[in-house]
């Protein structure tokens, strides 16, 4: 860091820790401390051992939930490597209040700071980190409250909405709200943030085909803005923002300090366990078409659930919300009997009395993270399972996962039913209207796997998904926007749904961050700040970024605040001096 006239100097950075409480961390990418010179050996066999628990990522404010995000600049994979910062922040704030956060916007936008915006780390895309950049860490920021009567603006009371906090994760508000007999429409793993990326990108979870989408259940956020003024936020003041913030993306608008989401009675839940398995492709081609066919039959009692797909095998895991035990395990008889010379490895029906209980015992036992991942999808219309279910399996056993490469296929009944109500006016991918399946390949690879046969990797994995658009649309499919691929061709529609959607939400966020502040790449606002500088004739050279390059997303970054040359002339500097060190 070898420009004073860019990267504030000592002094600011102590005056700026002061007014904060002395809340300024220096970061180190998650392994750091089992490269040391001489490595710190108790600190690094607590890495190696918590690795994969996503509780601990979350915990460490270099971490993010996958690796790879990291740049993999530090591996406790790897031996005799030079460990490096890669796309890991070189300073984070441990924001715990309104002031915080503020303060950092403040510094942000005085010293053309690259800011980023992490709760937990769980992003696909690595929007949560950036090299070179201040991280505004809101981890910590716990409240919950239970709100007994709540009178929405529009006069609407609501009984039991709860008002989360920034840094809440989904098994804190499951458990606490399980003391209430209340359940709010979350996520499936208990270590993702309520209220950040999550919520403000639309939101699937086990329970969303019984009430809807996480993003429409929101009744208020409090926000801070790019120009630090905090604002309420709901559908009768900042109208325009809180239709951007249900759906439009995380970290792109706003700061989200806190929201307030509607709850409902906790329902019983009937489940189905199976884990199946095939003697051979064609045998297993079979029995994939007819679970296809059962789809929408299943959707039609109600259930919903999760399969994964590897060789010849399937996982299911499949529910229902206040579901009759005798009459939503007898409808898997049909597919039971018709596949009896299957190896059933595990076939299992239960009832639990609540959502909180089914979880616990099902859902948040197993949720490994750190693995290197890169994923493709497609959102699959509920027409196209309805009318061409041998097209769908099909195009689902081409693309199943394969075990020697580390891959799988995902499917997530977690559409239709009430994911379908079109009367609902927030941001959500319209894709996500006419859903009934959400598809996912999933695939890792180890830290020492070469850039040849990663970008042999991530070039099948789009193949895949083109084999998945056939049967979702065509051009025209979309996919989810937290769980899709980096290099995504036509994201704009893919992401949002339709171009109109994007264009509606790039005006919105040129009005209420019109310097590029917030910049979530690939979420409104890299082609905004492009927009910006041709409009105003400006030049820049492009940089690429590090952790982008190590994905093989081979698209050029504009870094953020582009359009102002002192900061780009700030980034060139600092990413040519990458190791760990301190900052001054």
């Amino acid at each position: 860091m070898n420009d004073p006239t860019c990267w504030p100097n000592l002094s600011v950075w102590q005056t700026f820790n002061e007014s904060i409480g002395g809340r300024l961390i220096l970061v180190q990418p998650s392994a750091a401390f089992c490269s040391g010179d001489p490595p710190n050996i108790d600190v690094c066999t607590n890495a190696l051992a918590q690795w994969t628990n996503a509780t601990w990522r979350s915990d460490q404010v270099g971490a993010m939930q996958n690796h790879n995000w990291e740049n993999t600049s530090c591996s406790e994979h790897l031996e005799n490597i030079t460990c490096t910062q890669g796309s890991v922040p070189r300073l984070a704030v441990n924001a715990t209040t309104t002031e915080h956060v503020q303060a950092t916007i403040r510094l942000a936008n005085a010293n053309n700071l690259r800011l980023v915006i992490k709760t937990t780390g769980h992003d696909y895309l690595g929007r949560s980190t950036a090299a070179d950049s201040l991280l505004l860490w809101l981890h910590y920021m716990k409240t919950m409250t239970l709100i007994e009567q709540y009178t929405s603006c529009t006069d609407e009371n609501i009984s039991n909405a709860i008002r989360l906090d920034a840094g809440v994760q989904w098994g804190e508000v499951y458990v606490w709200l399980s003391t209430y007999n209340l359940i709010a429409i979350g996520g499936a793993s208990p270590t993702v943030g309520a209220i950040g990326g999550f919520l403000q990108s639309g939101g699937h979870g086990p329970l969303t085909r019984w009430k809807g989408m996480a993003a429409d259940q929101v009744l208020e956020f409090d926000v801070i803005t790019a120009d630090g003024q905090r604002q309420i936020v709901n559908a009768c003041q900042n109208e325009d923002l809180f239709w951007a913030l249900r759906g439009g993306g995380g970290g792109s608008f706003a700061v989200v300090l806190s929201a307030v989401l509607r709850t409902f009675p906790s329902p019983s839940i009937v489940s189905v366990l199976y884990s199946i398995s095939a003697t051979n492709e064609t045998r297993y081609a079979r029995f994939i078409r007819d679970f296809i066919r059962f789809i929408p039959i299943l959707a039609d009692a109600g259930y919903a659930g999760y399969f994964y797909m590897t060789d010849t095998n399937i996982s299911i895991i499949f529910f229902v919300p206040n579901g009759n035990f005798t009459v939503t395990t007898t409808i898997f008889d049909q597919l039971i009997n018709n596949n009896t010379d299957l190896q059933f490895i595990s076939n299992f029906a239960f009832t639990v009395p609540s959502f909180y209980d089914y979880f616990a015992r099902i859902m948040a036992v197993s949720n490994p993270t750190g693995a290197n991942v890169l994923l493709g999808s497609r959102l699959i219309p509920e027409t196209i399972v309805r009318h061409q279910p041998d097209q769908v399996a099909d195009a689902f056993f081409r693309t199943r996962g394969r075990s020697e490469n580390q891959s799988v296929l995902i499917g997530h009944l977690v559409a239709g039913g009430q994911v379908s109500n079109t009367s609902i006016n927030n941001s959500v991918s319209s894709g996500w209207r006419t859903a009934l399946l959400h598809m996912v390949i999933s695939q890792e690879w180890n830290d020492n796997t070469s850039a040849a046969d990663q970008e042999i990797l991530a070039l099948h994995l789009r193949t895949q998904v083109e084999i998945l658009q056939t049967v979702a649309g065509g051009t025209q499919s979309s996919c989810y926007l937290n769980e899709a691929d980096p290099n995504e061709p036509n994201w704009q529609q893919k992401f949002f749904g339709t171009q109109a959607n994007y264009n509606q939400l790039k005006s919105i966020k040129k009005a209420v961050d019109p310097n590029g502040l917030f910049i979530y790449e690939h979420v409104i606002l890299r082609t905004f700040v492009i927009d910006f500088i041709l409009d105003n004739n400006q030049r820049f050279e492009p940089s690429i970024d590090r952790a982008s390059a190590m994905l093989l997303r081979r698209q050029i970054i504009i870094p953020q605040h582009a359009q102002r040359p002192v900061l780009f002339k700030c980034l060139s500097s600092i990413t040519n001096n990458n190791q760990i060190h301190l900052v001054y």
